[in-house]
């Protein structure tokens, strides 16, 4: 149960997407993964999704591996994008800049991804 602060009134709009992805609501999964790069967008389906390994440092790297590819993520805060991952409501992620955004969460610096 939560307080609302002005219970007579609904929400003015819906709550905006974070500048790094797109995540599935609490209860709901994803099919598909989709990659934005500069050039293109790379989907995947989430069953050929096979590991991630978050590696901390200055910058984290996220490094997901498919049977087939090798994505690596380098960025800050990337915890939420493992989280996703392992509860499977990572819809889609994207390059969010080199400065903070004034809206906490991750900070996405470089999405490459590599036949392996």
């Amino acid at each position: 149960m939560s307080i609302k602060q002005n219970p007579a009134k609904d929400p003015l709009g819906p709550v905006p997407e974070p500048p790094w992805g797109e995540v599935k609501p609490e209860g709901k999964t994803s099919d598909v993964v989709r990659f934005i790069l500069a050039d293109r967008t790379i989907s995947f389906p989430v069953k050929e999704l096979k590991r991630w390994e978050l590696v901390g440092g200055d910058p984290e790297c996220l490094q997901i591996k498919t049977e087939k590819a090798v994505i690596t993520v380098e960025g800050k805060l990337l915890a939420a994008v493992r989280d996703a991952l392992d509860e499977v409501r990572l819809v889609q992620l994207r390059v969010n800049g080199q400065r903070p955004s004034a809206r906490p969460g991750p900070i996405v610096r470089r999405i490459a991804i590599e036949s392996s």
